[in-house]
């Protein structure tokens, strides 16, 4: 995948996550330990990896690796970016 590929992408994950991330506010409640608009966006995030996967021909992501991205951009206040960029690199390996 080309830098401009890559940043194309990272650009259509940012929109889809900021998307998810207006519904934060009807997704308050907890399940387990976590809120449960983390686990909505975790999960939109990797419908969208996948979706491009499979556009790709390229094997598909698991939910663990997507949990793991997100966990590399969680505290940064640049956390929407990165998250957007990790999981562009996931669909792109």
């Amino acid at each position: 995948m080309t830098f401009r590929e890559l940043t194309k992408l990272t650009g259509d994950f940012l929109r889809v996550l900021g998307d998810a991330q207006k519904h934060r506010s009807a997704k308050s409640g907890w399940v387990g330990d976590e809120f449960e608009w983390v686990i909505y966006e975790r999960e939109v995030m990797h419908r969208a990896i996948n979706a491009v996967c499979l556009q790709r021909g390229r094997p598909l992501v698991t939910i663990k690796e997507v949990r793991r991205v997100e966990g590399m951009a969680v505290g940064h206040v640049d956390y929407s970016q990165k998250y957007a960029f990790y999981c562009a690199q996931l669909a792109s390996e």
